[in-house]
């Protein structure tokens, strides 16, 4: 039988490769698009995934076709051709189905070979019916079979290179793709071509359907929607991979925020340990594992002495660089398995798990307190007072353990500081005390229970009575007397100070403005101060209200302060007393010498008088710490700065006799007598009116 020679065209031959390449790149592309996708997203890819790479072969086999030649005229059935595109989206939707797993088995890399190859095959040969050609196309078996060949091997080396195996061949992911679409590709135009050898035209033939589709047209129809198809699918794929590395980006640095906003909720900004929400998570693992492990737990409880006069003397940047270099030095000798954290201001806490007895923790204390010591800035030098809890000696439980541990720490400032101490039953009870006091303390100032006692003060020459100080007394209506360092100190930690230290001021006005009504001669009287009432800018307006309602004058009182209220207050003291002083009252520094930077603050505060410690006038006449020249240096420099100076504290006749020597001004203390009621004091200013009134012989 004699057959049709055909010939190819080119241009089209050439057109039919790139398309079939960039389709083959398009369906390497969408694998991957597919495979990162999940729900109705992956649906949507998985759909224009098949129908781009279906329409690509589709396009590349009728290219193909329409590139060959025949002196004939040929067209293509409409159905036909709408068929073999649909057998071709079909195909490859079933293979891109099958292929975007996490682990590509050898079944499935077959399944989505058969599949793809399945569907190119059958498009091709169902299109070349399409033609509808008369008498029919004669077939070569071996030609045919060569082509399905070329097309099975083509699809399962390029979809094993392109997607099965990512990290083979040191390739860039790209580069894969390029090399599994370049093979895909020469393999669909190969299995065209082959196909094509293997068709035989009869010489005789005719096409039934030259009259529907006319090749021309359909050329560069099918050859422009392609590649417009491919190129918009790339787009889609550029355009959702730069989103989704956006959006990767986006929660990469959202990931980030979180970490370092955990990290900042759980540490302290300034030294960088852990704060106390951290160490309070770890202090509930620690008792959770050592309740089931039967191990110990132990809290320590740090507090720095005395650390805002460090602030306030030095100032806040050398405060936080002793505090810096503190953490560093903890942090660095803490073993890995404690937790150091910081818990605000000049407190730490250290979480010590594992071996935890006794004898650790005594050692562990000493060897804290001495890296304290060593923390220096110029001559300023710490110290610290260091509280231990231990579970489940002292507690049971987190918030126990840190309440036991913060008891012991203010028992061993309570105690003389740079020291430490460990929490037992007596301190709890002790605290229990506490709160007792603390919650009765504003009951006993509204009853009155609270009142001044007076001790009075003499003039060294002459031993007459030249004042009183005014001192604070409670008797407990069930308990006794309770002691004033008991419930004063309380006062201060509660805040009940200043309402304390009203009703004294009133008790003491409205006691003068009694004697005065008996027409007895009242010397000035002192009433302390404490360090919170510097800080009231309503404090003078309060004592001139007292002075006018009791009808007293301001040269009647003299306001005493410690020292060490004055000092770490300085900035509030200044304004304050200085008011105070304008209106005539006269202010005295009590305690004076017990206190920091002593002698550079005489010159900055607003005072009339110095009341030199009882620890210095116990030493007097004794040749210990030469009690007599300290004594002396103060009074010297005293007076020097025109200030009257009280002894506090003389019990002796001895000491009394070398205060005279000494040219100290008054004096108070158990040699002359105790403080007592305003009754009883009423007496002293009896006798004293008396005297001062009696007619001279």
């Amino acid at each position: 039988m004699d057959f049709l020679t055909g010939t190819y065209d080119d241009r089209l031959v050439a057109a039919s490769l790139v398309i079939a390449i960039v389709a083959s790149y398009t369906a390497l592309d969408m694998i991957g698009r597919i495979r990162s996708t999940h729900g109705v997203q992956r649906y949507g890819w998985l759909a224009a995934g098949a129908i781009a790479m279906g329409s690509g072969i589709w396009s590349m086999h009728f290219i193909g076709m329409l590139a060959f030649e025949l002196p004939i005229d040929i067209g293509f059935r409409a159905d036909m051709t709408a068929l073999s595109w649909l057998l071709s989206v079909m195909g490859s939707l079933v293979a891109l189905a099958l292929l975007p797993r996490q682990h590509l088995t050898l079944a499935r890399l077959l399944g989505g070979s058969l599949s793809l190859a399945g569907a190119i095959v059958t498009m091709h040969y169902l299109g070349m019916s399409a033609m509808h050609i008369t008498p029919a196309i004669v077939y070569d078996r071996v030609w045919v079979a060569v082509s399905i060949a070329i097309v099975l091997s083509a699809c399962a080396w390029a979809l094993r290179i392109g997607f099965a195996l990512p990290t083979s061949g040191g390739l860039s992911e790209f580069g894969r793709k390029s090399a599994g679409a370049l093979l895909l590709g020469i393999g669909i135009v190969g299995m065209h071509y082959t196909g094509m050898q293997a068709a035989d035209f009869p010489a005789s033939s005719t096409s039934a359907a030259a009259s529907e589709l006319d090749w021309r047209w359909l050329a560069l129809l099918i050859c422009n929607t392609s590649l417009l198809l491919l190129a918009t699918m790339l787009v889609a794929i550029a355009l959702d991979r730069r989103m989704e590395n956006r959006t990767a980006q986006l929660v990469q640095s959202l990931q980030m925020a979180n970490v370092q906003l955990h990290h900042a909720n759980r540490h302290d900004p300034l030294t960088n340990l852990g704060n106390r929400q951290l160490l309070r998570e770890r202090l509930e693992q620690a008792i959770k594992s050592a309740h089931t492990d039967r191990q110990r737990v132990a809290l320590l409880h740090i507090g720095l002495d005395r650390f805002k006069l460090v602030n306030d003397s030095l100032g806040h940047d050398a405060g936080d660089t002793l505090l810096t270099r503190l953490a560093h030095a903890m942090s660095q000798s803490a073993p890995p398995s404690d937790t150091v954290a910081r818990d605000g201001g000049d407190e730490f806490l250290i979480l010590m798990t594992g071996d935890v007895g006794s004898r650790t923790l005594h050692r562990t204390c000493e060897r804290l307190l001495a890296l304290i010591r060593e923390i220096d800035y110029g001559q300023t030098r710490l110290s610290g007072s260091i509280g231990v809890a231990r579970y489940p000696i002292d507690a049971y439980d987190a918030s126990g353990l840190l309440t036991a541990s913060n008891m012991a720490m203010y028992s061993a400032k309570r105690a003389g500081r740079d020291q430490y101490a460990f929490f037992t039953s007596e301190l709890a009870q002790r605290v229990e005390r506490d709160v007792t006091i603390q919650n009765e303390l504003s009951e006993a100032i509204d009853c009155g229970q609270i009142l001044p006692y007076y001790q009075p003060k003499y003039d060294v020459r002459t031993r007459r009575l030249v004042g009183a100080e005014a001192l604070a007394r409670w008797q407990h209506p069930t308990e006794g007397f309770v002691p004033p360092d008991r419930f004063i100190a309380i006062a201060e930690r509660s805040r009940q100070i200043s309402d304390l230290q009203n009703c004294m001021l009133r008790a003491i006005c409205s006691d003068m403005h009694d004697w005065r009504s008996k027409e007895l001669q009242v010397p000035p009287i002192a009433f302390n101060l404490s360090a919170s009432c510097l800080r009231d800018p309503g404090l003078p307006d309060f004592i001139t209200s007292m002075l006018s309602e009791f009808e007293l004058s301001a040269r009647d009182l003299i306001c005493e302060i410690t020292e060490t209220a004055a000092v770490p207050e300085i900035e509030q003291a200044l304004d304050t007393l200085g008011t105070l002083r304008n209106l005539g009252i006269r202010i005295s520094i009590d305690d004076f010498g017990t206190g920091l930077s002593s002698m550079s603050y005489l010159r900055d505060l607003p005072i009339d008088q110095l009341k030199i410690d009882r620890a210095f006038v116990a030493r007097l006449g004794q040749n210990v710490d030469h009690g007599n020249a300290i004594v002396r240096s103060i009074i010297d420099l005293a007076h020097s700065l025109k200030l009257d100076v009280v002894a506090e504290g003389v019990e002796l006749e001895s000491q009394l006799s070398t205060l005279a020597e000494l040219h100290c001004d008054q004096v108070q203390g158990y040699l002359f007598s105790p403080a007592v009621d305003a009754d009883a004091f009423s007496a002293f200013l009896n006798r004293a009116t008396r005297i001062r009134t009696r007619p001279a012989h």
